[in-house]
């Protein structure tokens, strides 16, 4: 009797947004396994999750075509059937399109888990545009703590998306609300090799946990309390003069001037008091 061959085939996980550089142990087409790939530059570890692909993968619940319902949901059982991927397409574009049509495209809502801890980071992209191109505003995401400041504070300061930090090369890192182990862990491999040559590591993050278990700095802050924080410490960076004021002034609206009444930027229709324009006063300026 033969034996069959075992395989090992290089890849990459793609169960969150890390991808991580990963060797597949296949065997008549199963999988048997998944281990790091060291020579890959995001394989020198593989997470739990990424480890369990095989178990995912030969799951017998796993659901690998359209299901569709044919009892009602008060029925305990949901009578579920295949049906083709056109089948499935036609029936939901046909469901939508009537809402739209009827109530406008405001009245449906779209829940989308996490890009960054699931399988959907490859794909989040053309969720997000056909949203868009459907009309709704109404986006529901299941996202992690340390989704929001990562991408849109990046996009707002750098006018692009988050860039990876240079962690070879950092004294300090400060991780914001960001558990790298848990949902990128190539940047927690990366950390780990940087507090092993000397770095520090700051977390702020109401739990005690991930980083924050060992960190050099943990800063315990108050759910919903980060932005006090983040105001508290950019005032010492001014007070100390510890910020690059030539980077700012090119790369940043650090330099744009804010009004006191309203909290918006400082326009030129406000200083010459054009029609509409509400100016700065005395009275305003002491509120």
């Amino acid at each position: 009797m033969s034996i069959s061959e075992t395989q090992d085939i290089p890849g990459f996980c793609c169960l969150c947004r890390s991808r991580c550089g990963a060797t597949f142990e296949v065997r008549d087409g199963q999988l048997l396994a998944a281990r790091p790939a060291p020579e890959h530059p995001t394989g020198k570890a593989l997470c739990l999750k990424g480890k369990a692909a095989p178990e995912i993968w030969s799951n017998p619940d796993r659901v690998l075509y359209p299901m569709r319902r044919t009892n009602p949901k008060s029925s305990s059982d949901p009578g579920w059937e295949r049906v083709s991927w056109e089948a499935a397409l036609t029936d939901i574009a046909g469901r939508l399109n009537k809402i739209r049509t009827k109530h406008g495209a405001e009245a449906v809502g779209f829940g989308v888990t996490t890009p960054s801890g699931t399988p959907m980071s490859d794909s989040i992209d053309w969720v997000e545009r056909f949203i868009r191109l459907f009309g709704s505003p109404n986006t529901v995401y299941g996202t992690e703590i340390c989704n929001w400041h990562k991408d849109h504070a990046h996009r707002f300061t750098y006018g692009s998306g988050i860039l990876f930090p240079d962690y070879g090369n950092a004294d300090a890192i400060l991780l914001w609300g960001f558990n790298p182990s848990a949902v990128w862990l190539d940047q927690a491999t990366q950390i780990a090799e940087a507090r092993a040559r000397g770095a520090k590591i700051i977390s702020v993050d109401p739990r005690r946990a991930g980083y924050a278990q060992g960190a050099d700095h943990w800063m315990r802050v108050l759910p919903g309390q980060d932005g006090p924080l983040a105001l508290g410490l950019a005032n010492l960076l001014i007070e100390r003069g510890a910020y690059d004021a030539d980077f700012l002034r090119r790369w940043s609206n650090a330099s744009f001037l804010v009004r006191e009444d309203t909290g918006e930027f400082l326009r030129e229709s406000d200083l010459n008091g054009d029609a509409g324009a509400k100016p700065l006063c005395r009275r305003e300026r002491s509120r």
